[in-house]
Protein backbone atom coordinates (compact mmCIF):
# COMPACT_ATOMS: atom_id res chain seq x y z
CA UNK A 1 0.00 0.00 0.00
CA UNK A 2 2.74 2.43 0.91
CA UNK A 3 4.36 1.90 -2.49
CA UNK A 4 1.12 3.07 -4.10
CA UNK A 5 1.08 6.14 -1.86
CA UNK A 6 4.69 6.84 -2.82
CA UNK A 7 3.87 6.60 -6.53
CA UNK A 8 0.92 8.93 -6.08
CA UNK A 9 3.08 11.69 -4.52
CA UNK A 10 6.50 11.16 -6.14
CA UNK A 11 5.88 13.61 -8.98
CA UNK A 12 4.47 16.27 -6.65
CA UNK A 13 7.45 15.88 -4.30
CA UNK A 14 9.84 16.44 -7.20
CA UNK A 15 7.92 19.41 -8.56
CA UNK A 16 7.73 21.10 -5.17
CA UNK A 17 11.31 20.14 -4.24
CA UNK A 18 10.20 18.32 -1.10
CA UNK A 19 11.51 15.01 0.13
CA UNK A 20 9.15 12.05 0.47
CA UNK A 21 10.67 9.45 2.80
CA UNK A 22 9.16 6.00 3.32
CA UNK A 23 10.42 3.56 5.88
CA UNK A 24 9.06 0.29 7.18
CA UNK A 25 9.19 -3.45 6.89
CA UNK A 26 7.61 -4.45 3.58
CA UNK A 27 6.39 -7.68 5.17
CA UNK A 28 4.06 -5.96 7.65
CA UNK A 29 0.46 -6.54 6.70
CA UNK A 30 -2.79 -4.94 7.80
CA UNK A 31 -6.17 -6.55 7.30
CA UNK A 32 -8.15 -3.68 5.81
CA UNK A 33 -10.07 -2.37 2.83
CA UNK A 34 -7.07 -1.62 0.62
CA UNK A 35 -8.60 1.23 -1.40
CA UNK A 36 -10.13 3.00 1.56
CA UNK A 37 -6.99 2.75 3.66
CA UNK A 38 -4.95 4.26 0.82
CA UNK A 39 -7.55 7.05 0.64
CA UNK A 40 -7.11 7.74 4.37
CA UNK A 41 -3.31 7.80 4.21
CA UNK A 42 -3.26 9.89 1.01
CA UNK A 43 -5.59 12.49 2.55
CA UNK A 44 -3.15 12.97 5.42
CA UNK A 45 -0.10 12.98 3.12
CA UNK A 46 -1.79 15.55 0.86
CA UNK A 47 -2.27 17.82 3.88
CA UNK A 48 1.38 17.35 4.80
CA UNK A 49 2.43 18.45 1.32
CA UNK A 50 0.01 21.39 1.42
CA UNK A 51 1.55 22.66 4.65
CA UNK A 52 5.24 22.23 3.92
CA UNK A 53 7.62 24.44 1.97
CA UNK A 54 10.31 23.76 -0.61
CA UNK A 55 13.10 21.73 0.98
CA UNK A 56 10.85 20.23 3.68
CA UNK A 57 10.05 16.55 4.07
CA UNK A 58 7.04 14.29 4.39
CA UNK A 59 7.93 11.05 6.15
CA UNK A 60 5.80 7.91 6.22
CA UNK A 61 6.71 5.06 8.55
CA UNK A 62 4.90 1.85 9.29
CA UNK A 63 5.76 -0.54 12.08
CA UNK A 64 4.38 -3.45 14.03
CA UNK A 65 4.61 -4.28 17.70
CA UNK A 66 3.19 -7.29 19.50
CA UNK A 67 -0.34 -5.91 19.41
CA UNK A 68 -0.48 -2.90 17.07
CA UNK A 69 0.29 -1.91 13.50
CA UNK A 70 1.01 1.81 13.18
CA UNK A 71 1.27 4.14 10.21
CA UNK A 72 2.99 7.41 11.08
CA UNK A 73 2.87 10.41 8.75
CA UNK A 74 5.14 13.24 9.79
CA UNK A 75 6.21 16.54 8.25
CA UNK A 76 8.40 19.46 9.24
CA UNK A 77 6.01 22.07 7.91
CA UNK A 78 4.06 24.93 9.43
CA UNK A 79 2.25 22.90 12.09
CA UNK A 80 -1.31 23.30 13.24
CA UNK A 81 -2.50 26.19 15.37
CA UNK A 82 -3.17 24.93 18.93
CA UNK A 83 -6.71 26.31 18.80
CA UNK A 84 -7.39 24.25 15.66
CA UNK A 85 -6.13 20.88 16.92
CA UNK A 86 -9.44 19.86 18.49
CA UNK A 87 -11.39 20.76 15.34
CA UNK A 88 -9.38 19.37 12.42
CA UNK A 89 -11.43 16.16 12.20
CA UNK A 90 -14.76 18.02 11.93
CA UNK A 91 -16.36 18.03 8.50
CA UNK A 92 -15.93 21.31 6.59
CA UNK A 93 -13.70 22.78 9.29
CA UNK A 94 -11.15 25.16 7.85
CA UNK A 95 -8.72 27.06 9.99
CA UNK A 96 -8.72 30.81 9.59
CA UNK A 97 -4.92 30.43 9.34
CA UNK A 98 -5.08 27.98 6.42
CA UNK A 99 -3.19 28.94 3.28
CA UNK A 100 -4.90 26.16 1.30
CA UNK A 101 -7.63 27.91 -0.66
CA UNK A 102 -8.84 24.81 -2.53
CA UNK A 103 -9.70 22.42 0.29
CA UNK A 104 -13.20 22.21 1.71
CA UNK A 105 -12.40 20.41 4.95
CA UNK A 106 -13.30 16.81 4.13
CA UNK A 107 -9.93 15.03 3.87
CA UNK A 108 -9.11 14.64 7.55
CA UNK A 109 -12.68 13.78 8.64
CA UNK A 110 -12.79 11.12 5.92
CA UNK A 111 -9.41 9.74 7.02
CA UNK A 112 -10.65 9.55 10.62
CA UNK A 113 -13.86 7.81 9.56
CA UNK A 114 -11.92 5.23 7.53
CA UNK A 115 -9.43 4.55 10.32
CA UNK A 116 -12.17 4.22 12.93
CA UNK A 117 -14.23 1.94 10.67
CA UNK A 118 -11.20 -0.39 10.77
CA UNK A 119 -11.31 -0.27 14.61
CA UNK A 120 -8.28 1.98 14.58
CA UNK A 121 -7.40 5.28 16.17
CA UNK A 122 -5.90 8.43 14.73
CA UNK A 123 -3.89 10.86 16.84
CA UNK A 124 -2.26 14.13 15.93
CA UNK A 125 0.65 15.95 17.53
CA UNK A 126 1.73 19.29 16.17
CA UNK A 127 4.16 22.05 17.01
CA UNK A 128 3.58 25.40 15.36
CA UNK A 129 6.43 26.14 12.99
CA UNK A 130 8.01 22.70 13.44
CA UNK A 131 5.59 20.20 11.91
CA UNK A 132 2.86 17.68 12.49
CA UNK A 133 2.68 13.96 13.16
CA UNK A 134 -0.37 11.79 12.55
CA UNK A 135 -0.32 8.32 14.08
CA UNK A 136 -2.79 5.70 12.84
CA UNK A 137 -2.94 2.66 15.14
CA UNK A 138 -4.67 -0.65 14.48
CA UNK A 139 -4.94 -3.50 16.96
CA UNK A 140 -3.76 -6.84 15.65
CA UNK A 141 -6.52 -9.43 16.10
CA UNK A 142 -5.58 -12.10 18.60
CA UNK A 143 -5.81 -15.69 17.51
CA UNK A 144 -8.40 -17.75 19.35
Amino acid sequence: MMGEVELHFAYRAGQEEKELVLTGDEHISLLCDHDWMIEAVENIVKNAFDHTEKGNFVWIEWKKSASVVQIIIKDNGSGIQPEDLHHIFKRFYRSRFSKDKQGIGLGLPLAKMIVESHNGTIEVDSTLGAGTTFTLSFLIPTKL
